[in-house]
């Protein structure tokens, strides 16, 4: 077990919060988090790039010159690669570079980054933000009473909590995200995470919960399949 310190909205301290590290894993698994990482990374990539090839080109498809007699090296038309403005040879044209990984793994590495930021001392859980008002000012206030000005930080909010987001989404180096939509990148690209008491309580149990939907989910399915084997021994006799 992890005990963590639970900190006030003026940097107080209100307690303790313990984290079973076989929730999240056991231990930190880095080739699952450099893999799920490179995922993220090129399902962002816009694949926009786009160059000409000598078909796209505007000009003459006639031959520059005769072919033999010049002296010169034998040429065709204008739009060919290797002649200034002609066009791109093997040029990169739109494409699609995003490709997934089992939802085992994604959620494997999401756990083991969790793990690595609360072992190296990144998560900064406090009791209460108390931004209610959605002012600039109470957030700024709040991330440098938890000793984080000037620190890049990702604060996970409760999925109606919009007077945070309204409150922290102007401050520089500042990062606001539902808790639940969070992943393996978004720990790891920022220092600090900062949430709150209730919220990170529900991140770490959440592991338990999935497990038990997909018991659920697997129970419901074998259901059916048990009901078409009695209709047909049914209908045999």
């Amino acid at each position: 077990m992890i005990e963590l310190k639970v900190k006030t909205n003026t940097g107080g301290e209100s307690g303790t919060v313990s984290v079973d590290e076989e929730k999240l894993g056991g231990k930190i698994k880095k080739r699952l988090m450099h893999t799920a990482v490179l995922m993220y990374h090129a399902n962002a990539r816009q694949g926009s790039a786009s160059t000409r090839n000598r078909g796209e080109i505007a000009g003459s498809t006639k031959k520059l010159y005769r072919q033999k007699g010049t002296g010169r090296a034998r040429a065709g038309t204008r739009k060919s690669g290797v002649r200034v403005g002609g066009g791109r040879i093997f040029g990169p044209k739109p494409r699609d570079f995003g490709y997934s990984i089992p939802k085992k793994m994604r959620r494997a590495a999401y756990k083991s980054a969790l793990l690595a930021k609360i072992k190296d001392n990144e998560v900064v859980v406090v009791e209460n933000f108390g931004l209610s008002s959605g002012k600039t000012r109470d957030a700024a206030k709040l991330i440098a009473s938890v000793g984080l000005t000037g620190a890049t930080v990702m604060l996970a909010t409760a999925d109606d909590a919009r007077e945070v987001y309204l409150a922290a989404r102007n401050l520089a180096n500042v990062t606001v995200k539902r808790a639940r939509d969070l992943n393996a990148l978004d720990l790891l690209k920022y220092r600090n995470l900062l949430i709150e008491q209730s919220v990170f309580e529900a991140l770490v149990s959440d592991a338990d919960a999935v497990k038990a939907d997909a018991k659920a989910k697997e129970t419901k399915s074998d259901e059916p399949k048990a009901e078409e084997a009695k209709d047909e021994d049914n209908s045999e006799s």
